[in-house]
């Protein structure tokens, strides 16, 4: 879902990682929130469209870093939605795997940081989103699995 490219040099070079990296976090939830106003979903729907608004808005915080921000491309299903059954616990289930994604790719920013600057910045962008994950957990726990989940 996300890569690192290049070498991280700086504090900038990290900023525009997690730019990069929220905007196509936006994206996906938009793209999701679309499918699940087709199966009528709405509350799950407005979930989604909480949680890209909040990824909008952290990109946002890194937006006078080096590099443009990314185009949008134009915004579509990502699947048909016939038969797809998605409530709130699903949605958050699929937030929760993306943040994580998010975390790892920090992790990775922090591992590959040539400067102590750069990866005291890592750690603390690690932290807030572990944070992120917490509050989503707690919100997911909130709502009852669907009838076939296993953990």
């Amino acid at each position: 879902m996300f890569a690192v490219t290049g070498e991280v040099h700086s504090v900038e070079d990290i900023h525009d990682a997690v730019r990069r990296m929220e905007e196509g976090a936006a994206l996906c939830y938009d793209q999701l929130a679309i499918a699940v106003d087709l199966i009528a979903a709405p509350d799950a729907a407005v979930t989604l469209r909480n949680l890209a608004a909040a990824a909008r808005r952290r990109a946002k915080t890194f937006a006078g870093t080096a590099s443009p921000p990314t185009d949008s491309p134009r915004i579509e299903p990502p699947f048909p939605a016939d038969g797809l059954e998605l409530g709130n616990w699903q949605v958050l289930e699929l937030a929760l795997d993306m943040e994580y994604a998010m975390l790892t790719h920090l992790e990775v920013l922090e591992a590959l940081a040539e400067s102590d600057a750069g990866r005291t910045e890592a750690t603390k962008m690690a932290e807030r989103k572990r944070l992120h994950m917490a509050e989503l957990d707690i919100r997911q726990g909130k709502y009852p699995p669907p009838a076939d989940f296993q953990d």
